[in-house]
Protein backbone atom coordinates (compact mmCIF):
# COMPACT_ATOMS: atom_id res chain seq x y z
CA UNK A 1 0.00 0.00 0.00
CA UNK A 2 1.19 3.04 -0.44
CA UNK A 3 1.52 6.10 1.70
CA UNK A 4 0.16 9.32 0.65
CA UNK A 5 2.13 12.43 0.46
CA UNK A 6 1.58 14.86 3.52
CA UNK A 7 2.90 17.91 3.16
CA UNK A 8 4.67 19.81 6.26
CA UNK A 9 3.74 23.07 7.20
CA UNK A 10 7.09 24.30 7.51
CA UNK A 11 7.65 26.35 10.77
CA UNK A 12 8.96 29.80 10.38
CA UNK A 13 10.17 32.30 12.83
CA UNK A 14 9.07 36.16 12.19
CA UNK A 15 11.97 38.69 12.41
CA UNK A 16 11.53 41.11 14.98
CA UNK A 17 13.63 43.89 14.82
CA UNK A 18 14.18 47.74 16.85
CA UNK A 19 14.49 50.20 13.55
CA UNK A 20 14.23 53.39 15.37
CA UNK A 21 14.96 54.63 18.91
CA UNK A 22 11.70 55.57 21.05
CA UNK A 23 12.67 60.02 20.46
CA UNK A 24 13.09 59.23 16.62
CA UNK A 25 9.48 56.73 16.73
CA UNK A 26 7.66 59.59 18.17
CA UNK A 27 9.11 62.17 15.97
CA UNK A 28 7.79 59.95 13.14
CA UNK A 29 4.68 58.99 14.78
CA UNK A 30 3.80 62.99 14.70
CA UNK A 31 4.47 63.22 11.29
CA UNK A 32 2.30 60.05 10.28
CA UNK A 33 -0.37 61.61 12.12
CA UNK A 34 -0.56 64.91 9.55
CA UNK A 35 -0.91 62.56 6.95
CA UNK A 36 -4.26 62.17 5.02
CA UNK A 37 -6.31 58.89 4.86
CA UNK A 38 -9.03 57.36 4.25
CA UNK A 39 -10.72 56.03 7.52
CA UNK A 40 -13.79 53.73 7.72
CA UNK A 41 -14.27 53.32 4.33
CA UNK A 42 -17.43 52.26 3.40
CA UNK A 43 -18.21 49.26 1.00
CA UNK A 44 -20.59 46.36 0.36
CA UNK A 45 -20.02 43.09 1.92
CA UNK A 46 -23.06 40.07 1.32
CA UNK A 47 -25.45 42.94 0.06
CA UNK A 48 -24.53 44.57 3.67
CA UNK A 49 -22.74 48.02 3.91
CA UNK A 50 -20.07 48.22 5.87
CA UNK A 51 -16.85 49.75 6.89
CA UNK A 52 -12.80 48.94 6.68
CA UNK A 53 -12.13 49.09 10.98
CA UNK A 54 -9.21 51.30 10.39
CA UNK A 55 -7.47 53.53 8.33
CA UNK A 56 -5.26 53.31 4.38
CA UNK A 57 -3.26 55.34 2.71
CA UNK A 58 -0.80 53.63 0.11
CA UNK A 59 2.87 55.35 -1.01
CA UNK A 60 5.86 53.89 -3.39
CA UNK A 61 8.60 55.10 -4.13
CA UNK A 62 8.05 56.15 -8.00
CA UNK A 63 5.58 56.18 -10.41
CA UNK A 64 6.86 53.02 -12.21
CA UNK A 65 5.29 51.00 -9.34
CA UNK A 66 1.57 50.38 -8.20
CA UNK A 67 0.31 48.38 -5.33
CA UNK A 68 -3.03 46.98 -5.66
CA UNK A 69 -3.85 44.23 -2.70
CA UNK A 70 -7.19 43.89 -4.75
CA UNK A 71 -11.54 44.09 -3.95
CA UNK A 72 -10.87 42.97 -0.26
CA UNK A 73 -12.63 45.20 1.87
CA UNK A 74 -13.48 47.71 -0.91
CA UNK A 75 -9.86 47.80 -2.56
CA UNK A 76 -6.73 49.14 -1.99
CA UNK A 77 -6.87 52.80 -1.45
CA UNK A 78 -5.28 55.24 -4.25
CA UNK A 79 -1.04 54.95 -4.78
CA UNK A 80 0.94 58.30 -3.68
CA UNK A 81 4.31 58.63 -4.40
CA UNK A 82 6.55 58.84 -1.28
CA UNK A 83 7.31 61.68 0.03
CA UNK A 84 11.77 62.63 1.36
CA UNK A 85 10.13 61.47 4.70
CA UNK A 86 8.52 58.27 3.98
CA UNK A 87 11.44 57.98 1.64
CA UNK A 88 13.90 57.75 4.22
CA UNK A 89 12.09 55.21 6.78
CA UNK A 90 12.15 53.05 4.00
CA UNK A 91 15.51 53.01 3.22
CA UNK A 92 16.58 52.82 6.70
CA UNK A 93 13.91 49.44 7.24
CA UNK A 94 15.65 48.31 4.01
CA UNK A 95 19.27 48.90 5.29
CA UNK A 96 18.56 46.99 8.46
CA UNK A 97 16.45 44.17 7.03
CA UNK A 98 18.50 43.77 3.81
CA UNK A 99 15.20 44.08 1.82
CA UNK A 100 14.59 45.95 -1.35
CA UNK A 101 11.07 47.05 -0.30
CA UNK A 102 9.70 50.02 -2.39
CA UNK A 103 5.47 50.24 -1.31
CA UNK A 104 4.20 51.08 1.85
CA UNK A 105 0.24 50.26 3.07
CA UNK A 106 -0.46 52.74 6.07
CA UNK A 107 -2.74 51.37 8.72
CA UNK A 108 -4.49 53.73 10.74
CA UNK A 109 -5.84 52.16 14.21
CA UNK A 110 -7.56 55.11 16.18
CA UNK A 111 -9.06 53.07 19.13
CA UNK A 112 -9.57 49.60 20.32
CA UNK A 113 -12.39 49.17 17.87
CA UNK A 114 -10.12 49.32 14.93
CA UNK A 115 -8.76 46.01 13.74
CA UNK A 116 -8.04 43.76 11.26
CA UNK A 117 -8.66 40.03 11.20
CA UNK A 118 -6.62 37.12 10.89
CA UNK A 119 -5.92 36.72 7.14
CA UNK A 120 -3.01 36.01 4.19
CA UNK A 121 -1.51 38.56 2.08
CA UNK A 122 -2.80 38.69 -1.80
CA UNK A 123 0.39 38.72 -3.45
CA UNK A 124 -0.26 40.21 -6.38
CA UNK A 125 2.84 42.03 -7.81
CA UNK A 126 5.08 40.79 -5.05
CA UNK A 127 8.84 40.31 -5.95
CA UNK A 128 9.77 36.06 -6.00
CA UNK A 129 10.29 34.58 -2.70
CA UNK A 130 9.36 38.28 -0.66
CA UNK A 131 7.62 38.75 2.97
CA UNK A 132 6.98 41.72 3.90
CA UNK A 133 7.61 43.77 6.90
CA UNK A 134 5.13 45.91 9.46
CA UNK A 135 6.34 48.79 10.85
CA UNK A 136 4.52 50.16 14.28
CA UNK A 137 4.56 53.55 15.70
CA UNK A 138 2.28 54.82 18.72
CA UNK A 139 0.02 52.66 20.31
CA UNK A 140 1.98 49.42 21.68
CA UNK A 141 -0.97 46.69 20.57
CA UNK A 142 -0.43 42.61 20.05
CA UNK A 143 0.45 41.28 16.49
CA UNK A 144 -0.94 37.97 16.28
CA UNK A 145 0.16 35.32 14.21
CA UNK A 146 -1.76 31.63 13.76
CA UNK A 147 -0.25 28.52 11.70
CA UNK A 148 -2.75 27.62 9.44
CA UNK A 149 -2.81 23.70 9.54
CA UNK A 150 -1.97 23.68 14.01
CA UNK A 151 -3.78 26.51 14.71
CA UNK A 152 -1.02 27.35 17.07
CA UNK A 153 -0.69 31.23 17.95
CA UNK A 154 1.73 33.87 18.37
CA UNK A 155 1.31 36.62 20.48
CA UNK A 156 4.02 39.59 19.67
CA UNK A 157 3.55 43.13 21.36
CA UNK A 158 4.32 45.83 18.69
CA UNK A 159 6.44 48.19 20.00
CA UNK A 160 6.96 51.69 19.38
CA UNK A 161 9.73 51.68 16.60
CA UNK A 162 9.99 47.82 15.85
CA UNK A 163 9.43 45.76 12.91
CA UNK A 164 7.92 42.58 12.74
CA UNK A 165 8.58 40.96 8.91
CA UNK A 166 7.20 37.82 7.76
CA UNK A 167 9.68 36.14 5.29
CA UNK A 168 9.43 34.12 2.40
CA UNK A 169 7.09 31.65 2.80
CA UNK A 170 5.57 32.51 5.80
CA UNK A 171 2.67 34.43 4.25
CA UNK A 172 1.92 30.91 2.51
CA UNK A 173 1.32 28.79 6.13
CA UNK A 174 0.30 31.65 8.73
CA UNK A 175 -2.53 34.19 9.26
CA UNK A 176 -1.54 37.33 10.76
CA UNK A 177 -4.05 40.14 12.54
CA UNK A 178 -3.89 42.88 15.10
CA UNK A 179 -7.14 41.95 17.01
CA UNK A 180 -9.51 44.94 18.69
CA UNK A 181 -9.08 45.27 22.48
CA UNK A 182 -10.07 47.52 25.81
CA UNK A 183 -9.22 51.32 24.90
CA UNK A 184 -7.34 50.76 28.18
CA UNK A 185 -4.86 49.48 25.83
CA UNK A 186 -5.36 51.45 23.12
CA UNK A 187 -4.70 54.52 24.67
CA UNK A 188 -3.74 56.31 21.47
CA UNK A 189 -3.36 55.73 17.75
CA UNK A 190 -1.27 52.71 16.72
CA UNK A 191 -0.25 54.05 12.87
CA UNK A 192 1.45 50.71 10.78
CA UNK A 193 4.03 50.80 7.86
CA UNK A 194 3.83 47.78 5.81
CA UNK A 195 6.28 47.24 3.35
CA UNK A 196 6.56 45.20 0.27
CA UNK A 197 8.78 44.72 -2.56
CA UNK A 198 6.34 45.03 -5.94
CA UNK A 199 7.78 44.42 -9.22
CA UNK A 200 7.96 47.77 -11.74
CA UNK A 201 5.66 48.53 -14.19
CA UNK A 202 7.69 47.91 -16.68
CA UNK A 203 9.66 44.80 -15.67
CA UNK A 204 6.32 43.51 -15.55
CA UNK A 205 5.80 44.43 -19.36
CA UNK A 206 9.48 42.52 -20.36
CA UNK A 207 8.80 39.60 -18.56
CA UNK A 208 5.69 39.34 -21.08
CA UNK A 209 7.49 39.74 -24.30
CA UNK A 210 7.68 36.74 -26.15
Amino acid sequence: METPDIEITPDIEPNVKQIFTPEEAEEIFKFLETKNFEYHKAYKRFNKIVKVPRGQASYTLDETIHYNYGKTAGGSPPNEIMCDKLKDITKRTNEVLGSNYNTILMNVYKDGKDAIGGHKDNENGWAENTGFATLAFGCERPFMIEKLDTHKRQRILHKNGWVIEMPFPMNHFYFHSVPSCSNKIADRWRISLTFREIIPIQSLKSISLP
